[in-house]
């Protein structure tokens, strides 16, 4: 935007003097820079609707790769309508799995309360988790972002001994991120599941949170277990105490 010779005047006041070949600004400069500022916001918030828009209308797209790029470019976006977007897009039954886990991993990163929801739902939904199993892997471990959230820790407790094991390993590793002791003593027992990447994220989720309850038996594991892969992880873990 171009200001004729009277408006930098009014904007300016008496801007500056010259000493020694370089400009001193007296007053004004903050004007013109809250004024600037002000420009570029209002164009971005017209550009950010009018790109929204067309993401929007690129999630109706028969193709399931351009849909997948509009979730993409929504997911970096850190505004309330592109947030709404990709929650209606996760809650869509239909839409292909590819689409829908990559919604839920940007909502899982945003934490945003109002997505807990749509993450719920999908983690409890057994006959969309039979039709795709790593959905629920996926919504476990987009819960284990909303920290102050008892519905999403209850959720993960419950699905401890879910029968799909990437579940199980999400369910586990979210547990940890979490970071509530009261999932010390349900992890404990895990520390000697017979899978073995049960039993490495039972460790990292221990270590995670913390609690000194883990020491004994993760000293257990460390001195004596007869993997040595497992007995190194959790002497590694040992020092986090």
């Amino acid at each position: 935007m171009l200001l004729s010779k009277r408006e930098r005047i009014n904007f300016f006041g008496i801007l500056s003097l010259c000493e020694g070949g370089k400009m001193i600004f007296l007053r004004g400069s903050l004007t013109i820079v809250v004024l600037i500022f002000s420009i570029f916001l209002l164009s971005s918030n017209a550009a950010l609707g009018q790109s929204i828009k067309d993401l929007e209308a690129q999630l109706d797209s028969k193709d399931w790769n351009v849909r997948l790029a509009a979730v993409e470019k929504l997911g970096k976006m850190k505004d309330r309508k592109a947030l709404n977007l990709l929650i209606h897009v996760a809650g869509t039954r239909a839409e292909y799995w590819p689409v829908k886990i990559k919604a839920i991993q940007f909502l899982g990163e945003m934490a945003d309360p109002s997505a807990l929801h749509v993450i719920l739902d999908i983690y409890n939904d057994p006959f969309l988790n039979s039709e795709c199993p790593s959905i629920k892997s996926y919504a476990a471990t987009a819960l284990g972002y909303f920290k102050n959230s008892d519905p999403a820790f209850k959720a993960l407790i419950a699905g401890i001994d879910d029968p799909e094991l990437l579940t199980r390993e999400a369910v586990i590793e979210s547990l940890g991120r979490l970071g509530r002791r009261e999932a010390v003593d349900i992890l404990i027992p895990l520390l000697n599941d017979k899978i073995f990447t049960v039993r490495h994220s039972s460790i990292k989720a221990l270590a995670n949170i913390g609690d000194n309850r883990a020491v004994s038996p993760l000293t257990k594991l460390a001195e004596s277990d007869s993997d040595p892969v497992i007995r190194e992880i959790a002497a590694m873990a040992l020092k986090t105490f």
